[in-house]
């Protein structure tokens, strides 16, 4: 059974992220203790009620719930979620919680991969179990934005090795008090005709609180990265990220992405 969000109003359906060993062939869903709390206690779901699930590889599918074993019923044929270029985000790593916030709010706005970033400036290295909660978060960020792919999130790397090992068609980083161009003013644009690439990448590098050291700057422009502004004012690292990734966001949404292309370096 297929079911097209275009002729049907699911949005008020529970979402539940699986893993895809959870769905079987046959479409027999092997939901977690916590994951059927949260159906039956919180969602409140009959026997029989409807939600849906996703597994992160693009699908969406709907099932019935069962106390005893949910099982899928219909494959769900959907918008278009994904930005048409892959955005990978390099962010410095900060104190405190809006660290876990800013993975939250550019979930939402649409990034496929995130690094955390160990800079020369940067006060606080992650502990043990961090990468796990960052990919839980950007998880349920997914449930509420109605995406169908969560981000990537790479292990904590040093600032040059995210470098060196970057490969993307082109990448930025955004500097504060020089006289760089602005973001979308050197985000590249798609051009006409050509030879396309499958998938465009672009990257953004966000440092921390106390910036950038001349030296990382001069690592960024030797292996091609083009220092960017965000506007004319001084913004925390977590906002700064939020902000490239909403403008980067406007610049590629809508557009097709067979359109965009350029070479893979």
């Amino acid at each position: 059974m297929v079911l097209s969000e275009r002729t049907h109003d699911l949005s008020g359906l529970p979402r539940l992220v699986i893993a895809p060993k959870q769905r079987d062939e046959r479409g027999n869903l092997y939901l977690s203790s916590p994951q059927q709390h949260y159906l039956q206690r919180v969602r409140r779901l009959k026997v029989g009620d409807p939600f849906l699930v996703l597994d992160g590889s693009g699908g969406l599918w709907m099932a019935h719930w069962q106390p005893q074993g949910s099982r899928v019923v219909a494959w769900v044929e959907t918008r278009p979620r994904e930005l048409p270029v892959h955005v990978h985000l390099g962010l410095a790593v900060v104190k405190g919680p809006s660290f876990d916030e800013v993975l939250r709010q550019v979930t939402e706005l649409g990034v496929a991969q995130i690094t955390p970033l160990l800079t020369e400036r940067t006060v606080v290295e992650p502990g043990l179990g961090r990468q796990e909660r960052w990919q839980k978060i950007v998880q349920e960020a997914v449930e509420q934005c109605e995406r169908l792919r969560w981000p990537q999130i790479d292990p904590p790397t040093a600032w040059g090795d995210w470098v060196r090992a970057l490969k993307v068609n082109w990448w930025g980083m955004a500097v504060a008090r020089q006289e760089v161009p602005l973001l979308m003013q050197v985000l590249p644009k798609p051009p006409v005709g050509g030879d396309r690439d499958p998938v465009y990448r672009v990257a953004i590098a966000i440092g921390p609180e106390g910036g950038w050291t001349t030296a990382e700057i001069a690592q960024a422009r030797a292996q091609g990265g083009v220092p960017v502004s965000l506007g004319s004012t001084i913004l925390r690292a977590t906002t700064a990220a939020v902000v490239a990734a909403g403008l980067i966001a406007a610049v590629y949404s809508g557009q097709d992405a067979s359109a965009v292309e350029g070479t893979y370096r």
